[in-house]
């Protein structure tokens, strides 16, 4: 059997690890890469339904609400002490939080008006049958946006702009936060491979892969995931 990515580890998380996952995520620079996703995304939705895939502790979705409120909130996680962590995190809004996983989900077909993922899908043990089960869920003419780190960029300059983007945090997040990125885009996967998985799926030729610089970071990439009837 294949090892997993990462799905095993945050499908048995303790709750105190969830609560220190969301410690570390009170960061300013975390903060600004949630309120510019989000502004992404507000720019191409203005009603309607929308799905956060691993959710995590819920701080895009409250960015979303900050911006647009009329928007329906959903979100997904394989981590039940996540969805626990993010439904006290958004106990002041409306929001439909599920533990799952996105290969298999419950929602109906055409459900969604916009999918949104940031930071996970390089977690996903098989991301072939996740980019379907959003093709499934998916409205018509809609699109999902994946917003990915990858792996083949320069270290160097990554770790001068965290030291900058970090300097008014405390010394234990400037020491611990770029080792964590660090290692985490050692795990992520190169564009070459990101296109290799989406050809294998319902959107082989439908799919857009952009450039993204997110809170001075050139490490992102927007994956747009279009739908046609």
């Amino acid at each position: 059997m294949n090892k997993s990515r990462g799905e095993d580890n945050f499908l048995n998380l303790p709750g105190f690890a969830a609560r220190l996952y969301d410690s570390m995520m009170q960061t300013n620079a975390i903060r600004l890469t949630y309120q510019e996703i989000a502004q992404d995304l507000i720019s191409r939705i203005k009603k309607g339904r929308l799905l956060d895939i691993g959710t995590g502790p819920g701080y895009l979705l409250l960015e979303i609400h900050k911006i647009n409120p009329s928007i329906e909130l959903f979100g997904l996680d394989i981590s039940a002490a996540m969805v626990d962590q993010a439904s006290r995190n958004l106990a002041e809004i409306k929001v439909d939080l599920q533990q799952g996983n996105i290969r298999a989900t419950e929602y109906e077909s055409e459900f969604f008006d916009l999918i949104t993922c940031s930071g996970s899908f390089y977690l996903w043990d098989r991301p072939v049958e996740g980019i379907d089960e959003i093709h499934r869920i998916l409205k018509d003419g809609r699109s999902a946006y994946l917003y990915e780190t990858y792996r083949d960029i320069d270290k160097k300059i990554l770790r001068e702009i965290m030291r900058e983007n970090l300097k008014s945090e405390n010394l234990i997040r400037r020491m611990l936060a770029p080792r964590i990125f660090i290692k985490q885009l050692g795990m992520t996967y190169d564009k070459k491979e990101i296109k290799e998985i989406l050809r294998k799926t319902r959107f082989a030729n439908s799919y857009r892969i952009d450039d993204l610089t997110i809170v001075r970071l050139p490490v992102w990439l927007r994956i747009e995931l279009k739908k046609y009837a």
